[in-house]
Protein backbone atom coordinates (compact mmCIF):
# COMPACT_ATOMS: atom_id res chain seq x y z
CA UNK A 1 0.00 0.00 0.00
CA UNK A 2 1.21 3.40 -1.06
CA UNK A 3 2.31 5.91 1.80
CA UNK A 4 0.37 8.35 1.75
CA UNK A 5 2.08 10.18 4.56
CA UNK A 6 4.00 13.59 4.70
CA UNK A 7 7.83 13.84 5.95
CA UNK A 8 9.62 16.51 6.07
CA UNK A 9 13.63 16.98 6.68
CA UNK A 10 15.48 19.83 8.02
CA UNK A 11 12.80 22.22 6.04
CA UNK A 12 14.18 25.66 6.52
CA UNK A 13 12.64 28.69 4.91
CA UNK A 14 14.19 32.37 5.06
CA UNK A 15 12.94 35.44 4.19
CA UNK A 16 16.35 37.68 3.55
CA UNK A 17 17.51 38.26 6.61
CA UNK A 18 14.47 36.85 8.90
CA UNK A 19 14.12 33.07 9.29
CA UNK A 20 10.65 31.39 9.48
CA UNK A 21 11.50 28.01 9.82
CA UNK A 22 14.46 26.63 11.47
CA UNK A 23 15.05 23.11 10.58
CA UNK A 24 11.80 21.26 11.15
CA UNK A 25 11.48 17.57 10.89
CA UNK A 26 8.18 16.37 10.93
CA UNK A 27 6.53 12.92 9.86
CA UNK A 28 2.88 12.25 9.37
CA UNK A 29 1.57 8.96 8.48
CA UNK A 30 -0.98 7.52 5.89
CA UNK A 31 -4.48 8.72 7.07
CA UNK A 32 -3.32 10.62 9.87
CA UNK A 33 -5.29 13.93 10.82
CA UNK A 34 -2.43 16.06 12.06
CA UNK A 35 -2.75 20.02 13.20
CA UNK A 36 -0.14 22.66 13.34
CA UNK A 37 -0.80 24.75 16.25
CA UNK A 38 0.78 28.26 17.66
CA UNK A 39 0.30 31.55 17.83
CA UNK A 40 0.17 34.20 15.16
CA UNK A 41 3.82 34.46 13.04
CA UNK A 42 5.25 31.34 13.99
CA UNK A 43 5.21 29.58 10.86
CA UNK A 44 2.45 27.06 10.97
CA UNK A 45 1.05 28.88 8.01
CA UNK A 46 4.18 28.84 6.02
CA UNK A 47 4.92 25.46 6.54
CA UNK A 48 1.74 24.48 4.99
CA UNK A 49 2.17 26.89 2.24
CA UNK A 50 5.92 24.90 1.70
CA UNK A 51 3.91 21.25 1.76
CA UNK A 52 1.64 22.75 -0.56
CA UNK A 53 4.70 23.99 -3.24
CA UNK A 54 2.79 27.24 -2.69
CA UNK A 55 6.14 28.57 -1.04
CA UNK A 56 9.98 27.54 -1.96
CA UNK A 57 11.98 25.79 0.52
CA UNK A 58 14.99 27.23 1.38
CA UNK A 59 16.38 24.38 2.76
CA UNK A 60 15.81 20.90 3.62
CA UNK A 61 13.16 17.92 2.01
CA UNK A 62 10.52 17.16 1.81
CA UNK A 63 8.30 14.01 0.72
CA UNK A 64 4.97 13.29 -0.07
CA UNK A 65 3.69 9.65 -1.04
CA UNK A 66 7.33 8.40 -1.19
CA UNK A 67 8.30 11.19 -3.52
CA UNK A 68 11.01 13.96 -2.22
CA UNK A 69 8.50 16.80 -4.07
CA UNK A 70 10.92 19.81 -2.52
CA UNK A 71 11.08 21.07 -6.39
CA UNK A 72 8.13 19.89 -7.69
CA UNK A 73 5.18 21.93 -8.74
CA UNK A 74 1.63 22.54 -6.73
CA UNK A 75 -0.18 20.92 -9.42
CA UNK A 76 2.15 17.74 -9.60
CA UNK A 77 2.48 16.90 -5.48
CA UNK A 78 -0.84 15.22 -5.22
CA UNK A 79 -2.14 18.05 -2.66
CA UNK A 80 -5.63 19.90 -2.49
CA UNK A 81 -5.86 22.84 -0.12
CA UNK A 82 -8.65 24.71 1.18
CA UNK A 83 -7.91 28.28 2.22
CA UNK A 84 -9.37 30.28 5.17
CA UNK A 85 -11.21 32.17 2.39
CA UNK A 86 -13.93 29.99 0.29
CA UNK A 87 -12.35 31.45 -3.25
CA UNK A 88 -15.13 30.10 -4.71
CA UNK A 89 -16.71 31.34 -8.64
CA UNK A 90 -19.65 33.81 -7.54
CA UNK A 91 -21.03 33.34 -11.49
CA UNK A 92 -20.84 29.62 -11.64
CA UNK A 93 -22.95 27.44 -9.57
CA UNK A 94 -21.98 24.93 -6.53
CA UNK A 95 -21.61 21.92 -8.84
CA UNK A 96 -19.72 23.76 -11.64
CA UNK A 97 -17.43 25.32 -8.27
CA UNK A 98 -16.84 21.83 -7.45
CA UNK A 99 -15.96 20.69 -11.09
CA UNK A 100 -13.73 23.13 -12.35
CA UNK A 101 -10.57 21.17 -11.69
CA UNK A 102 -12.12 18.64 -13.26
CA UNK A 103 -13.60 20.46 -16.49
CA UNK A 104 -9.87 22.12 -16.91
CA UNK A 105 -8.04 18.33 -16.51
CA UNK A 106 -10.56 17.71 -19.60
CA UNK A 107 -12.09 14.42 -17.60
CA UNK A 108 -15.00 12.72 -19.08
CA UNK A 109 -18.16 13.78 -18.19
CA UNK A 110 -19.46 11.12 -17.04
CA UNK A 111 -16.40 11.06 -14.45
CA UNK A 112 -17.10 14.51 -13.61
CA UNK A 113 -20.84 13.78 -12.71
CA UNK A 114 -20.39 10.69 -10.61
CA UNK A 115 -16.95 12.63 -8.66
CA UNK A 116 -19.28 15.78 -7.90
CA UNK A 117 -22.31 14.18 -6.81
CA UNK A 118 -20.24 11.54 -4.44
CA UNK A 119 -18.45 14.32 -2.99
CA UNK A 120 -21.57 16.37 -3.09
CA UNK A 121 -23.24 13.39 -1.28
CA UNK A 122 -20.74 13.23 1.52
CA UNK A 123 -20.95 16.77 2.39
CA UNK A 124 -24.77 17.14 2.54
CA UNK A 125 -24.77 19.57 -0.57
CA UNK A 126 -26.67 17.38 -3.39
CA UNK A 127 -29.70 19.95 -2.51
CA UNK A 128 -27.73 23.32 -3.02
CA UNK A 129 -26.02 21.60 -6.53
CA UNK A 130 -27.94 24.28 -8.65
CA UNK A 131 -27.72 27.23 -6.44
CA UNK A 132 -25.14 30.12 -6.85
CA UNK A 133 -21.99 30.52 -3.87
CA UNK A 134 -24.14 33.81 -3.00
CA UNK A 135 -27.33 31.76 -2.09
CA UNK A 136 -25.53 29.83 1.06
CA UNK A 137 -24.42 30.14 4.07
CA UNK A 138 -21.18 30.76 5.68
CA UNK A 139 -20.92 26.87 6.85
CA UNK A 140 -22.36 26.04 3.24
CA UNK A 141 -19.55 27.84 0.99
CA UNK A 142 -17.21 26.77 2.86
CA UNK A 143 -18.32 22.92 2.56
CA UNK A 144 -18.24 23.49 -1.23
CA UNK A 145 -14.22 24.26 -0.89
CA UNK A 146 -13.87 21.44 0.70
CA UNK A 147 -16.04 19.19 -2.06
CA UNK A 148 -13.56 21.01 -4.78
CA UNK A 149 -11.01 19.39 -2.87
CA UNK A 150 -12.36 15.96 -2.84
CA UNK A 151 -13.36 15.31 -6.41
CA UNK A 152 -9.73 16.04 -7.00
CA UNK A 153 -9.21 12.50 -5.40
CA UNK A 154 -5.71 14.15 -3.61
CA UNK A 155 -2.90 12.35 -1.46
CA UNK A 156 -3.39 14.81 1.07
CA UNK A 157 -5.55 17.61 2.24
CA UNK A 158 -4.60 20.64 3.43
CA UNK A 159 -6.53 23.89 5.57
CA UNK A 160 -5.55 26.33 6.02
CA UNK A 161 -7.50 27.92 9.10
CA UNK A 162 -10.46 26.75 7.09
CA UNK A 163 -12.97 28.04 9.65
CA UNK A 164 -11.99 31.36 10.74
CA UNK A 165 -14.14 33.55 8.78
CA UNK A 166 -17.28 31.42 10.57
CA UNK A 167 -19.20 32.58 14.31
CA UNK A 168 -18.94 30.36 17.23
CA UNK A 169 -21.95 28.15 16.85
CA UNK A 170 -20.77 27.23 12.88
CA UNK A 171 -17.12 26.49 13.70
CA UNK A 172 -18.04 23.73 16.55
CA UNK A 173 -20.53 22.31 14.01
CA UNK A 174 -18.01 22.24 11.15
CA UNK A 175 -15.18 21.07 13.01
CA UNK A 176 -17.11 18.00 13.80
CA UNK A 177 -18.21 17.49 10.25
CA UNK A 178 -14.53 17.55 9.50
CA UNK A 179 -13.36 14.98 12.06
CA UNK A 180 -16.49 13.08 9.93
CA UNK A 181 -15.23 14.12 7.01
CA UNK A 182 -12.14 12.22 7.74
CA UNK A 183 -13.15 9.02 9.13
CA UNK A 184 -15.58 8.78 5.98
CA UNK A 185 -12.73 9.36 3.83
CA UNK A 186 -9.53 7.83 5.97
CA UNK A 187 -7.39 10.18 3.92
CA UNK A 188 -4.16 12.03 5.53
CA UNK A 189 -4.98 15.29 6.07
CA UNK A 190 -2.60 18.80 7.72
CA UNK A 191 -4.55 21.35 9.48
CA UNK A 192 -3.63 25.14 10.50
CA UNK A 193 -5.07 26.79 13.59
CA UNK A 194 -4.22 29.05 16.20
CA UNK A 195 -7.22 27.59 17.98
CA UNK A 196 -5.81 25.09 20.48
CA UNK A 197 -9.67 23.67 20.87
CA UNK A 198 -9.84 22.73 17.33
CA UNK A 199 -6.47 21.43 17.76
CA UNK A 200 -7.19 18.94 20.82
CA UNK A 201 -10.74 17.74 19.25
CA UNK A 202 -9.42 17.37 15.23
CA UNK A 203 -5.75 15.89 15.54
CA UNK A 204 -4.88 12.88 15.90
CA UNK A 205 -1.13 13.99 16.32
CA UNK A 206 -0.74 17.80 17.13
CA UNK A 207 2.66 19.81 16.24
CA UNK A 208 3.38 22.91 18.24
CA UNK A 209 5.10 25.92 16.38
CA UNK A 210 6.82 28.32 18.18
CA UNK A 211 9.64 30.77 16.55
CA UNK A 212 9.40 28.47 13.32
CA UNK A 213 11.22 25.36 15.55
CA UNK A 214 8.50 22.71 16.62
CA UNK A 215 8.44 22.86 20.42
CA UNK A 216 6.57 19.37 20.97
CA UNK A 217 4.41 16.99 18.46
CA UNK A 218 1.94 13.95 20.15
CA UNK A 219 -1.25 13.05 20.29
CA UNK A 220 -3.67 15.71 21.91
CA UNK A 221 -3.98 14.33 25.66
CA UNK A 222 -0.17 13.32 25.56
CA UNK A 223 0.51 17.13 25.21
CA UNK A 224 -2.12 17.73 27.89
CA UNK A 225 -0.77 15.45 30.44
CA UNK A 226 2.98 14.95 29.88
CA UNK A 227 4.59 19.02 28.28
CA UNK A 228 8.08 18.96 27.41
CA UNK A 229 8.48 23.09 28.26
CA UNK A 230 6.42 26.20 29.41
CA UNK A 231 5.25 26.87 26.06
CA UNK A 232 3.19 23.80 25.49
CA UNK A 233 1.76 23.62 28.59
CA UNK A 234 0.26 27.00 28.63
CA UNK A 235 -0.93 26.81 24.92
CA UNK A 236 -2.00 23.84 25.16
CA UNK A 237 -5.09 23.93 27.81
CA UNK A 238 -8.13 26.25 28.04
CA UNK A 239 -8.47 27.96 30.23
CA UNK A 240 -4.06 28.24 30.19
CA UNK A 241 -2.21 26.66 32.97
CA UNK A 242 -1.23 28.73 35.97
CA UNK A 243 2.36 29.42 36.73
CA UNK A 244 4.11 30.38 39.76
CA UNK A 245 7.79 31.63 40.63
CA UNK A 246 8.77 29.56 43.50
CA UNK A 247 12.63 28.11 45.37
CA UNK A 248 13.79 25.20 46.13
CA UNK A 249 13.29 24.60 49.62
CA UNK A 250 14.55 21.08 50.18
CA UNK A 251 14.79 17.77 48.63
CA UNK A 252 12.56 15.43 49.70
CA UNK A 253 12.41 11.30 49.16
CA UNK A 254 9.88 11.69 46.43
CA UNK A 255 11.04 14.58 44.22
CA UNK A 256 11.37 17.96 46.30
CA UNK A 257 9.80 21.05 48.43
CA UNK A 258 9.21 24.35 47.10
CA UNK A 259 8.17 27.97 48.40
CA UNK A 260 6.47 29.77 46.39
CA UNK A 261 7.82 33.53 45.54
CA UNK A 262 5.20 35.82 47.68
CA UNK A 263 3.58 33.39 49.72
CA UNK A 264 6.57 32.94 52.24
CA UNK A 265 4.07 30.20 54.68
CA UNK A 266 3.78 27.84 51.67
CA UNK A 267 5.14 24.96 51.21
CA UNK A 268 4.56 22.54 48.61
CA UNK A 269 5.93 19.00 47.68
CA UNK A 270 6.70 18.36 44.34
CA UNK A 271 7.23 14.48 42.79
CA UNK A 272 10.52 14.48 40.79
CA UNK A 273 12.84 12.13 39.62
CA UNK A 274 15.55 14.40 39.15
CA UNK A 275 14.95 17.32 41.69
CA UNK A 276 17.36 20.75 41.33
CA UNK A 277 19.49 21.84 44.40
CA UNK A 278 18.46 23.69 47.47
CA UNK A 279 17.96 27.55 46.58
CA UNK A 280 17.16 26.54 43.14
CA UNK A 281 14.59 28.81 41.13
CA UNK A 282 12.04 26.93 39.36
CA UNK A 283 8.42 27.81 38.11
CA UNK A 284 5.96 25.42 39.07
CA UNK A 285 2.24 24.98 37.08
CA UNK A 286 -0.90 24.06 38.07
CA UNK A 287 -3.99 23.44 35.82
CA UNK A 288 -7.36 25.22 36.94
CA UNK A 289 -8.93 22.19 37.05
CA UNK A 290 -6.31 20.47 39.65
CA UNK A 291 -6.77 23.64 42.16
CA UNK A 292 -9.38 22.36 44.55
CA UNK A 293 -10.92 24.96 47.24
CA UNK A 294 -10.12 23.22 50.67
CA UNK A 295 -10.15 24.12 54.24
CA UNK A 296 -6.38 23.54 54.60
CA UNK A 297 -3.22 25.26 54.15
CA UNK A 298 -2.78 26.66 50.25
CA UNK A 299 -3.30 29.27 47.69
CA UNK A 300 -5.33 32.28 49.38
CA UNK A 301 -6.93 33.88 46.10
CA UNK A 302 -8.94 36.76 45.73
CA UNK A 303 -11.69 36.06 43.20
CA UNK A 304 -12.15 39.27 40.75
CA UNK A 305 -13.99 37.30 37.99
CA UNK A 306 -16.50 34.62 37.94
CA UNK A 307 -17.16 32.39 34.68
CA UNK A 308 -19.91 30.88 35.12
CA UNK A 309 -20.95 28.33 32.22
CA UNK A 310 -23.43 26.07 33.87
CA UNK A 311 -22.09 22.66 34.73
CA UNK A 312 -18.44 23.71 35.29
CA UNK A 313 -17.28 27.38 36.22
CA UNK A 314 -14.17 29.23 36.52
CA UNK A 315 -12.70 31.54 39.09
CA UNK A 316 -10.20 34.02 38.26
CA UNK A 317 -8.30 35.62 40.96
CA UNK A 318 -4.94 37.07 42.29
CA UNK A 319 -2.86 35.53 45.24
CA UNK A 320 -1.76 37.81 48.45
CA UNK A 321 1.57 38.32 46.18
CA UNK A 322 -0.44 39.35 43.27
CA UNK A 323 -0.05 36.52 40.86
CA UNK A 324 -3.06 35.88 38.42
CA UNK A 325 -4.63 32.38 39.15
CA UNK A 326 -7.41 30.49 37.52
CA UNK A 327 -9.16 27.70 39.37
CA UNK A 328 -12.11 25.33 38.10
CA UNK A 329 -15.02 24.39 40.08
CA UNK A 330 -17.59 21.78 38.81
CA UNK A 331 -21.37 21.19 40.08
CA UNK A 332 -21.17 24.83 42.47
CA UNK A 333 -23.41 27.73 41.07
CA UNK A 334 -23.05 30.33 44.13
CA UNK A 335 -21.15 33.22 42.35
CA UNK A 336 -17.53 33.63 44.35
CA UNK A 337 -16.86 37.08 43.06
CA UNK A 338 -14.88 39.31 45.66
CA UNK A 339 -14.74 36.20 48.08
CA UNK A 340 -11.56 34.86 49.83
CA UNK A 341 -11.02 31.26 48.47
CA UNK A 342 -7.94 28.77 49.64
CA UNK A 343 -7.33 26.46 46.95
CA UNK A 344 -4.52 23.35 46.80
CA UNK A 345 -3.20 21.80 44.08
CA UNK A 346 -3.26 17.95 43.40
CA UNK A 347 0.66 17.21 44.68
CA UNK A 348 0.68 14.75 42.08
CA UNK A 349 -0.27 17.00 38.88
CA UNK A 350 1.90 20.08 39.56
CA UNK A 351 4.70 20.74 36.74
CA UNK A 352 7.98 21.91 37.48
CA UNK A 353 9.98 23.97 34.71
CA UNK A 354 13.22 25.44 34.96
CA UNK A 355 12.90 29.55 34.58
CA UNK A 356 14.16 28.85 31.37
CA UNK A 357 10.80 26.91 30.49
CA UNK A 358 12.14 23.65 29.90
CA UNK A 359 10.38 20.58 31.89
CA UNK A 360 12.03 19.56 35.21
CA UNK A 361 10.82 15.69 35.44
Amino acid sequence: MQDTGVHLRSVTKDFGAVKVIRGVDIDIERGQFAVFVGPSGCGKSTLLRMIAGLEDSSGGKIVISDRDVTDVDPADRGVAMVFQSYALYPHLSVFENMAFSLRLAKRPKAEVEEKVHKAAKILQLTAQLDKKPAQLSGGQRQRVAIGRAIVRAPDVFLFDEPLSNLDAELRVQMRLELARLHQTLGATMIYVTHDQVEAMTLADVIFVLQGGHVQQSGAPLDLYDDPNNRFVAGFIGSPSMNFFDATVEARTETGLRARLTGQPDLSLDVPLSSPPDVGAKLVLGMRPEHLMVTEADGLRVTVDVAEELGGVSYQHGTLEGGDAVIFQQTGVRHNMHGTLQTVAPQTDRIFAFTPEGERIR
